[in-house]
């Protein structure tokens, strides 16, 4: 709100709500929303959201962590804006958003760049599904993960589909292709993550040998 209002080169109306934004007769040439109050539109106002689609370019704002999250619903809109990476050029991509465009942050468009997204949502597993990301960054089965954690299989494959879900990998093999791209980053996150104690009381027992020396 800063950055446009510093600019000078629009007019600013604040909406307090998806309620009081639907009321209003107002037809703004860009409608600017943060990205749960975009998803409470698109999955509970449907008919909301096709009215204001149709008289305005809708421009979500989120933070690049939620980009993963984001993906099923971002198509849905007509522009981007990255909080922690791009909110000082709103005004650019406003701009390019009511030509029908989107500037996306480089990093997104590699393979590394949504790793490092990925690691930053690591803190959504739990212990034992870290240990399980490790060891399918190893090509292991679930009969062996099994073994190695002192699991029942039904139970691995349940950790898996939790892990696949929580990270957003497609399949086991994309997800382990990333842990054994990240192994030293995983490691060194999940330390990081709890305060560099590894294992212990609250912390997940040591990765295999390889990424123990790879996390070192």
């Amino acid at each position: 709100m800063q950055a446009l209002e510093q600019a000078g080169r629009h007019r600013i109306t604040v909406f307090h709500g998806i309620g009081e934004l639907a009321q209003s007769t107002l037809t703004p040439d860009a409608i600017l929303i943060g990205l749960q109050q975009f998803t409470a539109l698109r999955e509970n106002e449907p008919m909301v959201y096709l009215r204001l689609s149709r008289r305005s370019r809708i421009v979500v704002v989120l933070s690049s962590r939620e980009l993963l999250d984001a993906a099923n619903i971002l198509a849905f809109a007509d522009a981007w804006v990255f909080e922690d990476i791009n909110v000082e050029r709103i005004n650019e991509m406003l701009e390019l958003g009511l030509e029908g465009h989107c500037l996306m942050p480089s990093q997104f468009l590699s393979r590394l760049g949504v790793d490092e997204i990925r690691l930053t949502l690591l803190s959504r597993l739990s212990d034992v599904e870290f240990e399980t990301l490790l060891l399918l960054g190893q090509g292991l089965n679930n009969r062996t993960i099994a073994s190695q954690l002192s699991l029942t299989e039904a139970v691995v494959k349940s950790l898996v589909r939790s892990v696949l879900s929580k990270l957003h990998f497609r399949n086991r093999t994309e997800a382990g292709v990333f842990a054994a791209r990240q192994a030293a980053a995983l490691i060194q996150t999940r330390n990081a993550a709890q305060g560099g104690h590894g294992s212990g009381q609250g912390g997940y027992r040591q990765a295999p040998p390889a990424y123990r020396a790879a996390g070192a």
